[in-house]
């Protein structure tokens, strides 16, 4: 009967132990026009994770990019975007900072099939796990 309870308390202190689950948002809009939009997932963006953004629109034939620290200088991540039907992704980490909630700036170049180029700039936080 010993064993028994034994056996019941390390499953409760193990199975409390666990982090409670958050209910995360998958993936962040960060840019929803007609011609583009702009998602980066995970949506809390986690400091040292990996993570991706994906540009979607049509006629696009080339997007370069990178992510600097705004709130703190961090440095500049290039972003190397593939094709994937009519999506373009990048994976990426940022790095933890002092600031838990660390603001970044995307900047993208996108080049569409006729020639245009648009210049995009959105501004995001991240988050310590």
């Amino acid at each position: 009967m010993r064993l028994f309870y034994l056996v019941l308390l390390v499953i409760g202190v193990v199975s409390g132990c666990q982090p409670a689950d958050k209910d995360p948002v998958s993936s962040r809009l960060l840019i929803d026009e007609s011609t583009v939009r702009l998602q980066l997932s995970p949506a809390d963006a986690p400091v040292e994770t990996p993570l991706k953004l994906k540009v979607s629109g049509e006629d696009i034939v080339e997007i370069t990019g990178e992510i600097s620290g705004i709130s703190m200088y961090m440095g500049r991540v290039p972003l190397k975007f593939s094709r994937h039907d009519s999506v373009w992704q990048a994976e990426f980490l940022l790095g933890a900072c002092s600031d838990p909630t660390m603001l970044w700036q995307v900047e993208l170049e996108l080049t569409w099939a006729d020639g245009k180029k648009r210049v995009l700039k959105q501004q995001f936080h991240s988050s310590w796990q």
